[in-house]
């Protein structure tokens, strides 16, 4: 609101500093112009009057126009005259000998009696007129507009304040000069055009900066109103209130700032929600093993037959394999979270990555009577990866096919470069995913209806999908009766 106010009222004085000097500047202008126009009209029509016969008789009366005796005839023909141009043009005239002597005042024109003065223009000397009402006032005569041709150049003058200027113009008689013509008091309608001008300025400053106020004070509710709804969002979210969402409706970039926090909002809680169960789980799955060792260690301190201590210790044996191998996927599902794989990723060839491997598995698959073959194209296949954590994911991979494909099975590993990137593929004939299965599948700790017979920890597939993530791909697999296959798709890279 205030900032609203303070540009409006900075405009508003910006204007006045600019066109208040520019009017006064004009109306000072128009002024003299007309000061002169009428000194110059006083000027020819006082200029056949003999000056040095009135100069004559105002001296040996003593003084012109007093009333201290009768004025001769030239005074009164030359006051008559000078009265009658002063109504005319409205200007006060004041008419000087050549030693400076005042010998002719009219007076303020307002007190100009008409009255049996002379009609000034077109050589008329027509008594009675009242030239104040005629055409000579305007630019017919000569005379420029009082305001410069401005709406109130032909208003009267009654009542109007005086101009302090006046103009002085010289009468000649011969080579000599004869007498002295000053003009003065000519109707200051600048000066009150000038006050009404800032008057006005004033006042449509005072209902600008107010209506620029309530404006402001509008706009300021409109845009803080949701950014307070924002504000006690995030405050109920500080203190662990995730649920809370920021109610509102607009289209603008407050609305964008309200849905982007939502949506972050959103994904806080899930993350949170997430956290909370992984947390669960991995105590849940770390709780068993833990339990088994704990149990078996102390039977095995209470035999007295070393055989049964052996197998008890055996047993424990397993049970802190099973507790390292849990530990390790989650210290691995935490770096894939993290992103910490991002530091060593380089291009690698996947057909000699997958050849690579394939011994090792080639092994495993012949000591449970499985057979194992792979398909590999002739070409390399480029892509940027991190090698350990495609082998991981590759492994965890093979290891499933492995563990639920029965004796006689069959498992093949795959690689192929295709128009959109680099596939991988582990293809196996073990018992398959039931459908219920499938849209959980890659959730940590999930482990499907008929996986219960079979190890494992369900972090397995959860990790191969942080890792594909991590190298911009993807896991797809699909379960049919006879044929599991499971697809990991890569970013390819050209040679």
């Amino acid at each position: 609101m205030l900032s609203y106010a303070g540009v409006a009222l900075f405009a508003v004085i910006a204007l006045g500093v600019i066109l208040i000097p520019l009017l006064d500047s004009y109306y000072a202008r128009s002024e003299g112009s007309y000061l002169q126009a009428g000194a110059e009209r006083a000027a020819a029509y006082l200029s056949e009057i003999d000056w040095g016969a009135v100069a004559a008789e105002v001296k040996d009366a003593g003084a012109a126009d007093s009333g201290a005796s009768t004025p001769g005839a030239d005074t009164t023909a030359a006051i008559r005259q000078a009265r009658a141009v002063a109504l005319s043009t409205q200007l006060r005239i004041e008419i000087y000998s050549a030693d400076g002597s005042l010998l002719v005042d009219t007076g303020s024109p307002e007190s100009i009696d008409p009255a049996g003065l002379v009609t000034v223009g077109d050589g008329d000397k027509e008594p009675g007129r009242d030239p104040h009402h005629s055409k000579d006032r305007g630019d017919d005569d000569g005379l420029p507009g009082l305001l410069g041709g401005g709406l109130l150049s032909g208003a009267q003058t009654s009542g109007v304040p005086r101009s302090d200027r006046s103009v002085e113009t010289q009468l000649a008689g011969g080579d000599a000069i004869v007498a002295t013509v000053r003009v003065s008091e000519a109707p200051a309608y600048g000066a009150a055009a000038l006050r009404s001008a800032l008057v006005g300025w004033l006042l449509a400053g005072v209902a600008a900066v107010i209506l620029a106020a309530i404006v402001g004070w509008a706009s300021s509710r409109h845009l803080t109103r949701p950014l307070r709804a924002i504000t006690v969002a995030s405050d109920k979210m500080a203190q662990g209130d995730l649920t809370v969402r920021a109610e509102v409706r607009r289209s603008d970039e407050i609305g964008s700032l309200a849905g982007s926090f939502n949506a972050m909002a959103g994904r806080m809680q899930h993350t949170v929600a997430a956290l909370q169960r992984f947390v669960a789980d991995a105590a849940h799955e770390l709780g068993t093993p833990l339990t088994a060792l704990e149990a078996d260690l102390e039977l095995a301190q209470t035999q007295t037959d070393p055989a049964d201590q052996q197998r008890l210790i055996e047993r424990a044996m397993r049970q802190a394999e099973r507790l390292e191998r849990l530990s390790g996927n989650l210290l691995r599902l935490s770096r894939l979270d993290a992103g910490g794989l991002w530091e060593s990723f380089q291009v690698v060839d996947l057909v000699s990555l997958v050849k690579e491997m394939a011994d090792g598995i080639a092994s495993r698959a012949e000591q449970a009577g499985i057979e194992f073959s792979l398909e590999l194209p002739s070409d390399v296949v480029w892509a940027r990866i991190h090698a350990d954590g495609l082998r991981v994911a590759i492994d965890n991979l093979v290891d499933n096919a492995l563990k639920f494909t029965p004796e006689g099975g069959r498992v093949v590993l795959g690689a192929a470069a295709g128009a959109g990137g680099a596939t991988i593929w582990v293809g196996d004939t073990g018992v398959g995913i039931p459908s219920e299965d499938m849209d959980a599948l890659f959730t940590r700790f999930h482990r499907g209806r008929n996986a219960a017979a079979f190890p494992g920890s369900g972090l397995g597939l959860a990790i191969v999908q942080a890792t594909m993530e991590l190298h911009g791909g993807g896991v797809r697999a699909e379960s049919r009766p006879g044929l599991t296959r499971f697809e990991l798709s890569l970013p390819r890279l050209s040679p």
